[in-house]
């Protein structure tokens, strides 16, 4: 089984699952999408502050009070864990472009969006 992946926000690390349930896919469903289509850093940040909420089931995990909590050296860590947990969640083949990233080919992966989980 793959490791969880850690992300750090406001100095605590929170755990992401391993494996993610359905619920947690559904939950975290709207703000992949939103990666995906995210032009600028602040979309990113924001879709991926959602992603970890929605999938580390945690309610107390709200986007505003968490973008406060946040610091700058955190965000690029913050970034470079989301592909990775989809890798580890099986959301992208090994090697495939992730969303938000540059040459991220539309609709060829299971979460570019427009697409929905099947």
């Amino acid at each position: 089984m793959t490791a969880p992946v850690t992300v750090t926000i406001g100095g605590e690390a929170i755990a992401l699952p391993a494996v993610l349930n359905f619920a947690g896919l559904e939950r975290a469903w709207p703000a992949i999408e939103a990666l995906g289509a995210a032009a600028t850093v602040f979309d990113r940040v924001g879709a991926a502050l959602r992603i970890v909420a929605a999938a580390s089931g945690r309610p107390d995990l709200l986007e505003e009070a968490v973008k406060e909590r946040l610091v700058l050296p955190e965000v690029a860590p913050l970034l470079d864990a989301i592909p990775a947990a989809f890798a580890a969640w099986g959301l992208v083949p090994a090697g495939e472009a992730q969303p938000g990233e540059a040459g991220a080919a539309s609709g060829s992966t299971a979460t570019s969006a427009g697409s929905s989980p099947s």
